[in-house]
């Protein structure tokens, strides 16, 4: 709709008002007369060019709902000036020939004050029910989503059970030595534990109307992502820290899942980092990775030399989170001030027994009788800590 179009409507409007006063002033005049044929002719007359005055009335409402449309999605549109024109008692009374003159007031419900038409109403004045459209920004803003980076450091795989059991070594004492010719050889000891860990679900649901799936789609295609994220950030937090209490995953900070790490008197977070390092070269099992709190990590970028000189890199420049060669993985998942040192492609295992699935129904509750959609998303799966003496846990300092 262009601005021509909607100026053509109101002087056409304007028109016919005028043609509608002149067939009531005929009207009243033949009444005065007292000819009754002239006012039967004068009466139609006044008929034609009241339903005239509709017409256009009518075409002026189209014209703004057009031009408004923004304004109907979430919230009626406020009555446009032709709307409350030709509903109003004043010139309905006009129309009809009652009267020969009317006066419409506007109201501040359409963003006059003191008759005068505005782009705002209320106290205090807000941009709320004008006919001037809102300017509505494509998409959806989001909100967080974090960077799940903890499963992209251990092995993974799939179960088709919904219990694992594991067969892990649980004890080697090696007594392999020099032996004299005709003596006896000594013996070592080696010993293993069933390890079974059931499998867990994590899952969510929220509802939504079959009109806003219809009229949104993306909208819904948000809320299916941002479901699947819900999930996955759940899950991130149950492989690090998950108590392995009822439906809870056994993570990777809960025993026995981990060696203790105790730090030394004096030392400093980066000075422990070391010693877990090399604690596991001792064990052989060497590290390939750690695991920080962004909190922690942002107090070892912030130490600095007795010259006020930082110690890890420049405030300047991009700064990859790794120490003694090591990458670090951070998650708001891991305790503040704690470490998590390992080898992590032997230390544990993830296994998957469903993929996380996002999937709708009508039939839950009284979806159906709602006119309402229940969207769910689930996954399953289970951490498995393989080998408890190539990880270690514990705070970074006394």
């Amino acid at each position: 709709m262009t601005p021509e179009e909607l100026k053509k409507a109101f002087d056409e409007f304007k028109a016919s008002q005028v043609a509608a006063n002149e067939a009531v002033k005929a009207m009243v005049q033949e009444q005065a007369k007292g000819s009754k044929e002239g006012l039967a002719a004068a009466v139609a007359k006044a008929d034609e060019a009241a339903k005239q005055v509709q017409v256009c009335a009518d075409k002026i409402v189209a014209l703004e709902q057009k031009l408004t449309g923004a304004i109907l999605a979430g919230k009626e549109a406020p009555k446009s000036f032709a709307q409350i024109l030709v509903e109003d008692p004043a010139y309905k009374a006009f129309a009809s020939g009652q009267t020969n003159k009317c006066r419409i007031t506007l109201k501040n419900g359409f963003g006059a004050r003191n008759n005068t038409i505005t782009g705002q109403s209320g106290s205090p004045a807000a941009n709320d029910d004008t006919l001037v459209s809102a300017d509505r920004r494509p998409g959806i803003i989001p909100g967080a989503f974090r960077t799940l980076r903890v499963l992209d450091l251990i092995a993974r795989g799939n179960t088709i059970s919904n219990a694992v059991e594991f067969t892990r070594e649980l004890l080697f004492t090696n007594a392999a030595a020099e032996t004299a010719e005709g003596t006896a050889k000594p013996e070592s000891t080696l010993t293993f534990e069933l390890y079974t860990m059931p499998v867990v679900t994590i899952a969510h649901w929220l509802k939504v109307s079959r009109q806003i799936m219809n009229d949104a789609p993306a909208l819904v295609a948000y809320i299916q992502n941002r479901l699947r994220y819900g999930v996955e950030l759940r899950e991130e937090t149950q492989i690090v820290a998950g108590n392995g209490v009822g439906q809870n995953l056994t993570g990777m900070t809960v025993s026995p899942n981990f060696t203790a790490f105790t730090p030394t008197s004096g030392d400093t977070a980066i000075d422990s980092i070391n010693r877990a390092i090399r604690a596991l070269d001792n064990a052989d099992y060497p590290a390939n990775g750690i695991i920080l709190n962004p909190a922690t990590w942002g107090s070892i970028e912030r130490l600095k030399d007795e010259n006020k000189n930082y110690l890890v890199g420049s405030p300047f420049g991009a700064i990859v989170p790794t120490l003694w060669g090591k990458p670090i993985a951070l998650t708001p998942s891991m305790t503040a001030d704690k470490l998590l040192v390992a080898a992590f492609d032997i230390a544990f295992m993830y296994l998957t027994r469903q993929e996380t699935e996002v999937e709708m129904s009508e039939s839950d509750d009284t979806n159906f009788q709602q006119n309402l959609v229940t969207i769910r998303a689930e996954k399953r799966g289970v951490l498995g800590g393989l080998r408890p003496a190539s990880v270690r846990y514990g705070s970074l300092t006394l």
